[in-house]
């Protein structure tokens, strides 16, 4: 069977082969040097365009002086959200170094794995995880850990008090030949089912997506449905691609000021959106849950927003639906909500919705972006997807390939061959895991993880989907399912874990649960039941991004179930 191959409508754009940190600071869009573009939304500390050239620079010759910081050496970049990371980010990479940017979340065995991984020679870490650094950092590559903040102690150095005091120097920069393959970030994947890999990103890799992002979103349609990024409210971790190309890079090129939350705090976001009236938002589900449900919203002045974009993790039609009607309900006009998709290994962007087709919008994630070509690929037979009579493929493994798909894991080659397929003619798909459909017009459809998809008597059950509909009801604030295999009927069944809300929590739970079972039934096929039971629990586990952490979910399942032994089982 001939192979199928589904291109961006967009034409091709010209990637430019340059360094990531020199196209940056390019200027395309001529941002006045005095725009402010960090503002700490705590303290309003700011910094301008021109104070993020002039500290990068500084912090680059500071660090090649001070720690000796040389070409293709790994940085660990730790630390929460905060306006001197872009500027340490931009210092390494300016110093032809490969930033490994690391959740704050993690523990010091995790980021002791991550560091092993990534061989970091330096981590840069802000004060409040000093002591977590220095406990992860036993055993590993590491020669010296420095502070991100703060002024200096001890004979020691800062990035910050060196970024304030070293003179400028220029910025090294890289071959234009090399941007392709060199790295300029070890990003890492968020490992909801499994250990956690580093991505190798090059400059190309996160060049070519800036650009990619700008004709899609920032350029595409007429000009009066396109709106200007004056100000950005950033809590996504900038340790996290999505935070990371946004962001750190996105905004700098647009121009956009971006108001800096160390950690969420629904009240400080609403203040920033009530302050800096930014038009668009950019949000992950569990955020857009709070939005539609915390009564807090309505005491706030959200009009200025026109446009929410989810991304990092599934975002139901159900919920989409309900945070466009609680922002109209605010605003008065609509409000459209869009999800885009893409992959850590995607840079991220490989789909999104362009401004002229909002009416697309409830359909999935968009069409494919420039330069990227995709195949829906049935994972166990290896075929591509057939076509229905609407033009729409049968559900398959989304395989993709585009100058923003990276080359592979760092140090891991077992891992990049296994995520790569190389046709007979020598092309190279990535395939992401994910299976999607696509529509006659091009528009493309998530439905679920292959590792995620639970089978129940051979039919396919899609847990995003039942937990969209768990947590539309109304005694539910969250969700998660998963499949528990069931010896004796020989099949995996679907399990709800379900986070109640405060009123339903002052009811008999029995009654409680058994009325959103019946309400559910109701709702889907018979074979989408949640047979295996619903269970209450006090928080669903979720990484930083907003991903539900499955493995984690399952680990409980099976603690319960050990606990019930040697009781019957469902």
């Amino acid at each position: 069977m001939p192979k199928t191959v589904y291109r961006s409508s967009y034409p091709d754009l010209n990637i430019e082969s340059v360094d990531l940190v020199s196209y940056l600071f390019s200027n395309p869009l001529n941002t006045p040097l005095d725009r402010p573009l960090y503002i700490d939304a705590v303290s309003g500390k700011q910094y301008t365009f021109s104070d993020v050239i002039k500290r990068t620079r500084s912090l680059s010759n500071g660090l090649r002086q001070s720690i000796g910081l040389k070409p293709n050496d790994v940085v660990a970049l730790l630390s929460p959200n905060t306006i001197e990371y872009p500027i340490a980010c931009h210092a390494v990479v300016g110093s032809r170094g490969i930033v490994a940017p690391t959740s704050a979340a993690l523990t010091a065995l995790e980021l002791n794995a991550q560091l092993n991984t990534s061989r970091a020679r330096f981590v840069i870490v802000h004060s409040s995880l000093l002591e977590t650094a220095k406990k992860a950092a036993k055993g590993t590559s590491v020669e010296r850990i420095v502070l991100l903040d703060g002024t200096p102690a001890n004979g020691d150095v800062t990035c910050e008090n060196m970024a304030s005091t070293f003179a400028e120097a220029d910025l090294l920069t890289i071959n234009p030949s090399d941007a392709a393959r060199q790295p300029t970030f070890v990003c890492f994947s968020s490992g909801t089912s499994g250990p956690a890999k580093g991505v190798i990103t090059t400059h190309q890799n996160m060049t070519s997506n800036l650009q990619q992002w700008r004709a899609h979103m920032l350029e595409s349609g007429s000009p009066s449905q396109r709106f200007e990024r004056n100000s950005a409210i950033a809590f996504l971790p900038f340790s996290h691609i999505y935070g990371l190309n946004l962001f750190i890079c996105q905004c700098l090129i647009w121009g956009t000021t971006v108001v800096v939350m160390p950690k969420f705090d629904l009240d400080v976001f609403l203040g920033c959106i009530e302050k800096y009236r930014p038009f668009e938002l950019s949000v992950v589900p569990p955020i857009a849950l709070m939005l539609v449900k915390d009564e807090r919203v309505s005491k706030y002045d959200l009009t200025s927003v026109r446009r929410i974009m989810s991304a990092a993790a599934p975002l139901t039609v159900e919920l989409s639906t309900a945070l466009e009607a609680k922002f109209k309900e605010i605003s008065k006009t609509e409000v459209f909500c869009t999800q885009s998709w893409g992959l850590t290994e995607t840079s991220p962007l490989a789909s999104t919705f362009p401004n002229d087709r909002m009416d697309k919008r409830h359909t999935g994630v968009g069409n494919i972006s420039p330069n990227m070509e995709f195949r829906f690929v049935d994972a166990d037979t290896m075929q591509d997807a057939t076509t229905n009579a609407d033009g729409s493929t049968q559900p398959a493994e989304i395989w993709c390939r585009g100058p923003n798909v990276v080359m592979g894991y760092y140090n891991n080659e077992k891992a990049t061959a296994g995520a790569f397929h190389i046709d007979e003619d020598g092309t190279r798909w990535f395939r992401t895991g994910d299976i999607g459909t696509i529509d006659h017009e091009g528009y493309v459809t998530i439905h679920d993880r292959i590792k995620e998809m639970i089978k129940y008597k051979g039919l396919q059950v899609i847990p995003s989907e039942l937990e969209g509909k768990l947590t539309d009801h109304p005694d539910v604030e969250d969700a998660a399912v998963v499949g528990m295999w069931v010896d004796e009927r020989a099949t995996e069944l679907p399990v709800g874990f379900i986070v109640l809300n405060r009123r339903a929590k002052d009811r008999e739970q029995k009654v409680v649960v058994d009325g959103i079972h019946a309400w559910l039934n109701e709702r889907v096929a018979n074979h989408k039941r949640l047979r295996g039971g619903i269970i209450v629990i006090e928080q669903i586990p979720k990484s930083p991004s907003g991903k539900i952490l499955r493995r984690e979910v399952k680990e409980m399942l099976k603690a319960m179930l050990k606990k019930q032994a040697p009781k019957a089982r469902l």
